[in-house]
């Protein structure tokens, strides 16, 4: 090993050591439920996953209540609608850097702060990564960030395999994006038709921000709300389109909500809010 690697591995452990000593230490305040208790909160045997695109806000009250007939599963900044009760919500990748705390830590708080005063979150099942490498997961646990009212459940990433893995011992495979760890989690919690709505693509517009509106870590990047989401262009679209052939051999179906979302080139469109 050269040492400039070896120094790279000594940072990372440094890094990751602090917040998986305070999961250690905090995680008996939660209530960590099983995969099988999971399955049983089923409501249906469609699931939304929810991304943030603006295109959310131009879904009309009669769809939001067709939604609400069945199962919510939200990820990342989800966190700030207020348009459905979320039934579950994945939790990976908060902040824009885990290296400055001047930046991640009031993300976090921030973060969690919009989790417990949202009522659409008082019953939500969080998926939180877990494991030595599980930074924010770690974090969120260790402070006791997370409501301690709300079941738990740990999962680890898997970034080796290409198709979704068949067991949660396996690891969700993560691929290009939380986005493909959520549908991983959706085919082993047993939904056979699996819908993602507000993953948009095409811009960088976000649904709780004004028009023209940024996040901070788009500004750090220098990206506008009009540029295209990086993930389009990094071979998600194929990965997504192999992985909703693999899914159909399976009996599941995966397609997209927004018929303008990028996603589109790769799944077919929800032709109606599924009943």
């Amino acid at each position: 090993m050269r040492r400039s690697e070896l120094v790279e591995s000594v940072r990372l452990v440094r890094l990751r050591l602090g917040p998986w000593l305070r999961d250690v230490t905090n995680r008996r305040a939660y209530r960590f439920a099983a995969e099988d208790e999971l399955r049983t909160m089923r409501r249906s045997d469609t699931v939304f996953i929810f991304g943030s695109g603006a295109s959310l806000n131009d879904l009309g009250s009669e769809e939001w209540d067709e939604i609400a007939r069945h199962d919510t599963f939200g990820f990342n900044w989800f966190v700030h609608e207020r348009f459905v009760r979320c039934d579950f919500h994945l939790i990976r990748g908060i902040p824009d850097t885990d290296l400055d705390r001047t930046v991640w830590w009031p993300q976090l708080q921030e973060y969690f702060h919009l989790i417990r005063t949202n009522p659409c979150f008082r019953s939500t099942v969080f998926l939180v990564h877990g494991g030595f490498r599980a930074i924010n997961g770690n974090r969120a646990i260790g402070y006791r960030l997370l409501p301690m009212e709300n079941p738990v459940f740990r999962w680890r990433s898997n970034v080796k395999s290409d198709l979704p893995s068949r067991s949660f011992a396996e690891g969700l495979v993560h691929g290009y994006s939380t986005l493909q760890e959520c549908i991983n989690a959706a085919y082993l919690l047993g939904w056979t038709r699996i819908v993602l709505a507000g993953v948009d693509l095409y811009d960088r517009r976000y649904f709780w921000l004004e028009p023209g509106g940024r996040r901070s870590v788009d500004i750090r990047r220098g990206a506008t709300a009009t540029d295209a989401h990086a993930r389009a262009e990094s071979g998600m679209l194929d990965a997504l389109r192999e992985w909703g052939d693999w899914l159909s051999s399976e009996g599941i179906e995966l397609s997209v909500l927004n018929p303008h979302s990028l996603l589109t080139k790769a799944l077919p469109v929800a032709s109606v809010v599924p009943t």
